[in-house]
């Protein structure tokens, strides 16, 4: 078995690095040195773009991939010692035409034409820089971290640099200057930097580029052009402080007083050279940001939320490539965050995040390719306080002691877009003497034509106890596929032992597994008969766990997505398991295993033009198994309203009811001492509202309301006993375990942009979180009592000013 191993590695060594090419013509352009700096205000009069080269003839990569973009565009390259200047002609026959809805910065899917610059200054076919503005004036910028697509950008990375975006009677006009201090390039002379161009036309719902991008082939920055001619240069010190105040004034059900507090702190961006940059965020306020969309938990495994912190979301792509760092731990909730006090006492503040005191990267990559990033952060003491329910006496709880975590990345990009990475994290918990390590690799090794790829990881956690002996845990994920094409495959198979554990500082569902995935592709990216373009996947899961292997479930999925010459996209997934599941986690208790019945679920769904005024999506989903008559109904109402181009209205209603659902109720131990886990039948219903509106006064000031209603019910009909083969008895058990849980949430916003990189915002927060084992049904009932309830309200305001050094050093000279 062994040597088997040793020649299937071998083969696909050789077939990855003598697999023929297949790369379509790159394309060049010189950027022509400055003097002078440029004014960018949309109107390219200055005498240096008469006399740069410019760069056309762009090709559409949608809806017919290859064929000549239908309106002409033209771009311009300048530089100076300061940045990058960017000139683009995009010519219009019909300007009244050209589509300017409103947003603010980093707005998704506006009903706007928009230009957009991707920079790789590495030239690694891997990672890429993207600066784009919309007609409307609106900028957006993002970072592709992994070169798989535009579409997986790093939305959250926000960099500092100028555009101004202008109507004429030819159609409209981008100026743009990109600072180096936005970018990192490799320390040389002469610079080769990966480059591309791209144009939307939104009427058309046309997407152009100048470098060809081929849709059958994997991959957007590996498909770039060429930008020459930038060298010698000398860029000037890079170095800017963000510093901000904020004041909040907040009461809860637990404090009904109305509490005033007040924070103060900074960022601080210093560029070590062209390279590398340090990024460090003192005494951090994270108190405005988006409340999470919460749900109830009935299963036995956490539940992952999206990580909205700024200063955590922007430049982490090397730290994020993989699973074992989840940036939601630092400055999460406590460990001890569920305490429970003595009999006569009762917690009167207990804060469900720990007190975060700095956080500090430095990451870049060197000229021969190679990324580092390195990552800490340091949360001080944080207590919580009970008091004696008799004396009144108070005193401290502490929940998590300090804490320090830290990160290191190495990530070496190979030739054809391949890389290969070492990364290791390290918590340590001081009060309790406590270490988690987890290190390991990752890696994709692609053929020279970049249609088959080997990819895979593998990690080993490390836990490190004062007065006990060290886990060890261990996990691979190998992978096999063609990547590119209109068909593609990949074949996956994971391992991961009972005890690994990298949930520290990462995330990780379960561990104790061996899964092997095969997932089949076919696409069509050309327009035929009525339709623009169809995906397709099939995807078939036998799973075990890692002890005994011994199997959990066989599963299989499809889905497939079709988009009309009208824009229509329609689609469905079909979710199977044939037979039945072995659950080892349902019973919460080691050990023990619930047998799940086969079970069967589809959900067609259907999304409207958003060009138009009124769009809507819908998705309805059925449900089906196979044990105690269970069976569910599901539907998601989308509607969305574009008032004007300045006011955007989105509603969307989610239905879910599972009738007969059978889970798990509680465990406990009978008169002889034996293991009791009860397992009951109801039906599980949920309803959630969200309503959002969104104003712009102007492309850099916005009001934003954000209004969520969480309902969830479950009564239970009747009770059963699991057995030791995982079957279930019923047992007569007449306790009420039946639950009716609310979670309300409103965010409201204002934000103006007054300066780059500088902000004004205020933010009225308000929750209402209810929970009952009494169940009313009248959804108009339940919510009277609901904002009925005791409420947390936050009013907060929070200013931020961006300081550039070389502006402070410039007006200082010329004093």
């Amino acid at each position: 078995m062994k040597k088997l191993g040793i020649i299937f590695l071998t083969f696909i060594f050789f077939f990855l690095q003598f697999s023929l090419p297949a790369q379509n013509a790159r394309k060049s352009i010189v950027a022509v040195p400055v003097n002078t700096p440029l004014k960018i205000d949309g109107i390219l009069d200055e005498e240096a773009w008469a006399n740069a080269p410019l760069a056309g003839d762009f090709i559409q990569r949608k809806p017919y991939n290859g064929a000549p973009a239908t309106f002409k565009t033209e771009v311009k390259f300048l530089y100076d010692n300061t940045g990058l200047y960017v000139g683009a002609t995009l010519y219009d026959p019909s300007p009244d035409s050209i589509l300017t809805q409103l947003g603010l910065r980093d707005a998704q899917n506006l009903n706007a034409d928009y230009f957009m610059l991707m920079l790789s200054p590495f030239d690694d076919g891997i990672n890429a820089f993207c600066f784009a503005v919309y007609a409307s004036d609106v900028q957006a910028d993002f970072k592709i971290p992994g070169g798989d697509s535009y579409l997986e950008e790093d939305l959250s990375w926000d960099a500092v640099w100028h555009s101004k975006a202008r109507k004429n009677e030819k159609g409209w006009v981008v100026e743009m200057k990109i600072p180096y201090s936005a970018i990192r390039f490799p320390r040389q002379e002469i610079q080769h930097w990966g480059i591309n161009c791209q144009r939307d036309i939104r009427r058309y719902r046309e997407n152009s580029s100048w470098n060809f991008v081929d849709s059958k082939i994997e991959g957007y920055v590996n498909q770039s052009g060429l930008m020459e001619g930038i060298r010698e240069i000398r860029p000037p010190l890079r170095l800017s402080i963000s510093p901000y105040v904020s004041g909040y004034v907040e009461k809860n059900p637990e404090n009904p007083d109305w509490q005033f507090t007040y924070n103060y702190g900074a960022d601080l961006k210093y560029g070590i050279d062209q390279s590398f940059t340090l990024d460090m965020t003192l005494i951090p306020d994270f108190g405005q940001v988006q409340s999470d969309d919460k749900i109830y938990n009935f299963t036995p495994f956490e539940i992952q939320y999206n990580e909205k912190r700024q200063f955590f979301t922007e430049g982490t792509e090397l730290f994020n490539k993989t699973a074992i760092f989840y940036t939601r731990r630092i400055g999460g909730e406590p460990k001890g965050y569920n305490l429970v006090p003595d009999s006569s006492e009762k917690v009167i503040e207990n804060p469900a995040q720990t007190r975060l005191l700095n956080a500090t990267k430095v990451s870049g990559r060197t000229k021969g390719g190679l990324g580092i990033g390195v990552f800490n952060a340091i949360s001080g003491n944080t207590w919580a306080e009970v008091q004696d329910t008799i004396t009144g006496v108070s005193r401290k709880v502490l929940t998590q002691g300090f804490t320090n975590y830290n990160m290191l990345v190495f990530d070496q990009a190979l030739k054809n877009n391949s890389y290969i990475d070492l990364l290791n994290t390290n918590y340590y918990l001081a009060d309790s003497g406590y270490f988690a390590n987890v290190t390991g690799t990752d890696f994709k090794l692609a053929n020279r034509s970049y249609t088959y790829a080997f990819m895979g990881d593998a990690f080993i956690s490390q836990k490190y106890y004062s007065h006990a002996a060290t886990d060890l845990g261990y996990h691979y994920s190998l992978a096999f596929g063609k990547i590119s094409g209109n068909f593609r495959f990949t074949y996956n198979q994971l391992l991961e032992t009972e005890r690994y554990d990298p949930n520290d500082m990462g995330f990780n569902e379960r561990n104790n597994k061996f899964n092997n995935v095969l997932v089949l592709n076919y696409n069509i990216y050309e327009p035929f008969g009525k339709f623009l373009e169809t995906e397709n996947s099939l995807r078939f899961a036998y799973n075990c766990l890692y002890d005994g292997f011994r199997y959990t479930s066989f599963t299989i999925n499809s889905e497939s997505l079709l988009t009309t010459w009208k824009h229509l996209t329609v689609g469905g997934r079909l979710n199977l398991t044939p037979v039945e599941s072995h659950d080892y986690y349902e019973p919460r208790v080691p050990g023990y295993m619930y047998v799940r019945p086969a079970d069967y679920g589809i959900s067609p769904w259907i999304s409207t033009d958003y060009r138009k005024k009124v769009a809507l999506d819908l998705l309805p989903a059925f449900y089906l198994s196979t044990g105690y008559k269970a069976s569910g109904i599901g539907i998601t109402i989308g509607p969305r309203y574009r008032v004007s181009d300045r006011l955007l209205l989105i509603y969307r209603l989610g239905y879910e009811n599972f009738f007969n659902d059978v889970g798990y109720v509680l465990d406990s131990t009978d008169a002889a001492n034996n293991t009791v886990i009860l397992f009951g039948r109801r039906d599980l219903k949920t309803i959630t509202n969200v309503f959002s509106a969104n104003f712009m006064f102007s492309s850099s000031m916005s009001i934003d309301f954000r209004l969520r209603h969480y309902w969830v019910t479950t009564p239970y009909y009747s009770f059963y006993r699991l057995r030791d083969d995982g079957h279930l008895d019923p047992v007569d058990y007449r306790q009420n375990q039946d639950l009716d849980y609310n979670l309300f949430n409103i965010d409201l916003t204002y934000i103006w942009n007054f300066a780059p990189g500088s902000q004004l915002s205020l933010v009225w927060k308000n929750a209402i979180n209810t929970v009952s084992n009494s169940v009313d049904n009248s959804y108009y009932n339940n919510f009277n009592e609901m904002v009925g309830s005791p409420a947390s309200n936050s009013f907060s305001i929070r200013v931020l000013y961006y300081i550039d050094a070389m502006y402070l050093k410039k007006k200082r000279s010329s004093e």
